[in-house]
């Protein structure tokens, strides 16, 4: 409030707010000090049973209908961070991970994925281009290496071309 108020911030040099700036400063002094704070609030308590007087003796007492409650100010308090929850949740999550982790079965199928690489069995179609066969069929051979286009098999190897267009995979006898 004081930086806003304040006769060099953004030009502020009118009266109006040099009046605001001194109540802003005044106020703090008297809510910065334990001691005149606490005078302070028991001038309102005083003040607010003066005011409730007055109106009681202005008041027919036939007619008279009390409706004082102070007016406190609103306390808010800052959410907190669920840690503890936080914590429980990570470790449970790990500890599922963990145990499906060990759970699972760890064979290997090798099943053709159609991406021919070393190893790979394969079988050579009527356009001369080779693909991805699982190893119990039948098969034309094994794929020892997957070259570019531009380079040649090595002689014990026969070279042909990748049905994908990945380049030439170089089949041992």
């Amino acid at each position: 409030m004081v930086r806003k108020l304040h006769p060099d911030a953004d030009g502020l040099e009118t009266a109006e707010f040099s009046a605001a700036f001194a109540a802003v400063t005044a106020a703090w002094e008297v809510l910065g000090d334990p001691e005149r704070r606490r005078e302070y609030d028991q001038s309102l308590i005083v003040r607010d049973a003066e005011n409730l007087e007055r109106n009681f003796k202005r008041a027919n007492v036939d007619d008279l209908v009390v409706d004082y409650e102070p007016e406190f100010p609103q306390v808010i308090v800052r959410a907190r961070f669920p840690w503890k929850f936080m914590l429980v949740a990570v470790v449970v999550g790990v500890i599922l991970v963990l145990f499906l982790h060990s759970s699972a079965t760890t064979e290997d199928l090798q099943r053709p994925d159609s991406l021919i690489q070393s190893g790979s069995c394969v079988m050579i179609d009527l356009t001369e281009a080779v693909y991805e066969v699982s190893c119990d069929a039948p098969n034309d051979g094994v794929v020892r290496q997957l070259i570019g286009f531009d380079r040649t098999c090595p002689s014990d190897t026969f070279g042909y071309r990748d049905r994908q267009g990945m380049g030439i995979a170089c089949l041992e006898p």
